[in-house]
């Protein structure tokens, strides 16, 4: 006999039910801004935005043209799984200081 299989519900992991939202920008976001690779490879600002303007040379693209995260991952050798990991992680602080801010302006406006 197999034991039964005991589900957990939303309501009792309420962080699990934001991660569908996030997760579907992360696959609209096809593309590396300077922000990513500077928590990527852990860069100054300044260093990432040469890596940036030297894979924009690499593969021909002006600076209005995006750099791909295959591209990306091509040049650096790093997984996709890494780099998509810390493409949600920005989404989620994003969506984090979002949420925080709101909060706190509505505790601003009761206060008065």
């Amino acid at each position: 006999m197999t034991a039964p299989i005991t589900r957990v519900r939303l309501q009792e992991l309420p962080c699990f039910s934001t991660i569908p939202k996030a997760t579907k920008a992360f696959f609209k976001q096809w593309h590396i801004y300077t922000i990513d690779i500077t928590r990527i490879l852990s860069l100054p600002y300044a260093e990432a935005r040469q890596e940036m303007s030297s894979l924009r040379s690499l593969y021909g693209k002006s600076k209005k043209e995006a750099i791909t995260v295959d591209e990306f991952c091509a040049h650096t050798g790093i997984s996709k799984k890494i780099v998509r990991m810390h493409l949600i992680e920005r989404l989620l602080e994003g969506e984090l200081k979002k949420q925080v801010g709101k909060a706190n302006r509505q505790r601003a406006e009761g206060s008065r």
